[in-house]
């Protein structure tokens, strides 16, 4: 009697949750993941499109980026905002420009394959920036799940120092992850004296 007690109170429960857990389910967990891992500047050694042409050693930015599941690059944001000493803007890429690879000419690759390391290059000194610049926003990743980083890091500046067009898009996203944290932490949960074995 106390088995089967136990077993429709276990069903019970796990209906409750399901029903709870439809209700917080993230609605980007499906969504694709991008990660910023790494900003360094170096200096690109093959052609980079650049002030309308193609040059050679140019000053880049290499981005190494890295994803969860497989993305087609056309349909993946890659920005690049720069800003001078008073965070007032300068320059902008609306689009990661085409550089020759090793495995083709591309801005992002026409397929980011997940769990690699995938470097894209920005240029930094070109003519409406060149000396001037001190920040810069890179904005990567799924339309719909943005990454954010500022390079180079300063503790007392984040993205949020800044204005750029996706800084709405990136708050509203800050501001859904915080709440479906609220909404986990507020789950209930099996009591103790379920949580043991029938005896």
């Amino acid at each position: 009697m106390k088995t089967r007690f136990f077993a429709v109170w276990i069903g019970f429960l796990c209906v409750c949750a399901c029903g709870v857990n439809a209700k917080t389910a993230d609605p980007r967990a499906a969504i694709p993941s991008t990660e910023i891992r790494s900003v360094h500047e170096v200096i690109f050694r093959d052609w980079i499109a650049a002030d309308g042409v193609f040059r050679i050693n140019c000053p880049c930015l290499r981005v190494d980026l890295w994803t969860t599941a497989d993305m087609k690059g056309d349909q993946t944001v890659g920005k690049a905002y720069f800003f001078d000493k008073d965070r007032v803007p300068l320059s902008k890429f609306g689009t990661i420009p085409n550089a020759n690879h090793a495995d083709g000419a591309y801005g992002l690759p026409p397929l980011l394959k997940a769990h690699t390391d995938i470097d894209v290059y920005v240029p930094i000194e070109t003519k409406d920036k060149a000396g001037k610049w001190r920040n810069v926003v890179l904005i990567f990743g799924d339309p719909d799940k943005l990454m954010v980083e500022v390079y180079p890091r300063r503790e007392n500046l984040t993205w949020k120092d800044f204005d750029f067009p996706e800084k709405e898009k990136l708050q509203q996203q800050q501001a859904e992850a915080e709440d479906y944290k609220k909404k986990r932490s507020a789950l209930p949960s099996i009591p103790n004296s379920f949580s043991g074995s029938n005896r």
